[in-house]
């Protein structure tokens, strides 16, 4: 039921007979629809008057914060008659209409499950540098951990974008916060896990293979593994045969680099010729190796006229150098 109310009777306690004198009439809707985050008389109520200026001040008074988008909101006419009052403005020139309740919607739009995880997608193949059009599946997989839930949100037109706070991880799930706008506005964000795998073909040990064993072609294999995983792998058969293992390695286990190094080419006790370079000069000397080393390897030599003993780099299975400081 809606009862004409004389504002002094709600908001300053007391009865008078002065005739409204500006002829402003405000009458309040009993439902009303909005779609902003603050309610103001203008919303709610149909105001009416000849002073322009005075009709804008009376619909600019806020009445409070709005539901969220999709629910409603039910103001008593005492709620309504103090929040007017805490405005701070004289109404005694104003005739109010006032229901018994307000019942106030807030308008909103669903933004879809789906559309949140395409923007975690999205985001997420541009971090990975995957193609939108090109064929990925068999190098990375995308999985989300959960069902993505729909959101209401203000009317306006819908953005969302993604980002990553803490990275791309392999070994726990990856986070993907989506950061929802209406109308140029952010509203919410939704926050979506993802199990990501990396997969490559990488070279494991075909066989059982012996410590300080020189691979060849037939002791490698390729599968395809997740490389999230792994602390190392190889995806080059060239960079592994002819390398030599540092220990055992069981049938099936990935290879990685510390795994393997190049074999020795010198023996300790073998002789050797000691060159030094110097400018356009080569100086050779005899000598014995007191080391094994492989190609490039520094091991200590015996100069065998002089007995001095000497660090040298490993040139081939009969040569050393000795390396001389240029001083630069």
């Amino acid at each position: 039921m809606v009862k004409k109310l004389v504002l002094l009777v709600f908001l300053l306690g007391q009865l008078t007979g002065q005739a409204f004198a500006e002829g402003i009439v405000v009458t309040l809707n009993s439902e009303a629809t909005i779609n902003s985050a603050m309610i103001t008389l203008g919303d709610v109520a149909n105001i009416t008057g000849t002073e322009t200026e005075r009709v804008k001040q009376l619909s600019e008074i806020k009445l409070g914060s709005a539901p969220l988008p999709g629910n409603k909101l039910v103001l008593a006419t005492q709620t309504v008659s103090a929040r007017l009052a805490a405005a701070g403005l004289d109404l005694s020139d104003v005739e109010w209409h006032i229901p018994a309740t307000v019942t106030i919607f807030s308008a909103g739009q669903t933004v879809s499950g789906d559309m949140l995880l395409q923007a975690a997608l999205s985001t997420l193949k541009k971090e990975l540098k995957i193609s939108e059009t090109k064929d990925n599946s068999g190098e990375i997989s995308l999985m989300p951990l959960s069902e993505s839930q729909a959101l209401i949100v203000p009317l306006g037109q819908i953005e969302c974008k993604g980002e990553i706070p803490y990275g791309i991880r392999y070994n726990v799930p990856t986070q993907v916060v989506v950061r929802v706008y209406t109308g140029g506005v952010y509203f919410t964000n939704a926050m979506l896990k993802f199990d990501i795998k990396a997969y490559k073909n990488v070279l494991v040990a075909n066989s059982n293979l012996e410590a300080f064993q020189v691979l060849t072609t037939e002791n490698v294999r390729f599968e395809r593994r997740d490389i999230g995983r792994m602390t190392g792998y190889i995806t080059d058969i060239s960079k592994v045969v002819g390398l030599m293992t540092h220990r055992a390695i069981t049938a099936g286990m990935p290879l990685n680099e510390s795994m393997l190094s190049k074999p020795p080419v010198v023996q300790r006790g073998s002789s050797v010729t000691i060159i030094v370079k110097s400018g356009d000069s080569v100086i050779t000397a005899c000598g014995m190796a007191l080391q094994q080393g492989a190609e490039g390897e520094i091991i200590r030599v015996q100069n065998l006229n002089s007995k001095k003993v000497l660090n040298a780099r490993v040139v081939d299975e009969n040569t050393v150098e000795i390396l001389m400081y240029s001083g630069r």
